[in-house]
């Protein structure tokens, strides 16, 4: 599963799609993913189910400019129609140890 930014780093209200995936129910809890930015660069997280919402943990990665972005944990809601499944950044979490 891909959730592909658009933009080079993930900010409350930043809207992407997600790729590899039909419906939100096919989303196990603590799945690995990618998460792809729009200037090429990437970024190893995972995804799980937290209360109403979900939780979404990157690893650090670098932008294609140079910039190092450190680890980074946000609130995420899931959406679906029929053609796609959709994210947006809710608000930014708490990074814990997994």
């Amino acid at each position: 599963m891909i959730l592909e930014a658009t933009h080079t780093h993930l900010y409350p209200g930043h809207r992407g799609r997600i790729s590899g995936l039909d419906r939100i129910t096919d989303i196990r809890t603590g799945l690995d993913c990618l998460v792809s930015f729009s200037d090429g660069s990437a970024a190893a997280a995972r995804i799980s189910k937290s209360e109403d919402n979900w939780r979404l943990q990157t690893v650090p990665y670098r932008t294609a400019a140079g910039t190092d972005i450190p680890e980074k944990a946000w609130v995420v809601c899931l959406e679906e129609d029929s053609n796609h499944v959709e994210f947006r950044i809710l608000d930014k979490a708490q990074v814990t140890n997994s």
